[in-house]
């Protein structure tokens, strides 16, 4: 029963970290899209959606 538990926790550790992963290289493909200000400096950047 310990067993069970503890390979329960993780693979629920894995996938959960698998996800976070497919996400962060998700937000990194979409590209980033950034505003400057009149003297050519960066205003903000945002990631495109």
């Amino acid at each position: 029963m310990r067993k069970l538990m503890l390979l329960l926790m993780l693979l629920t550790l894995i996938s959960g970290c698998t996800a976070f992963e497919i996400a962060n290289q998700m937000e990194k493909e979409r590209g980033v899209e950034c505003r400057y200000n009149k003297r050519g400096g960066v205003e903000n950047c945002r990631y495109m959606e």
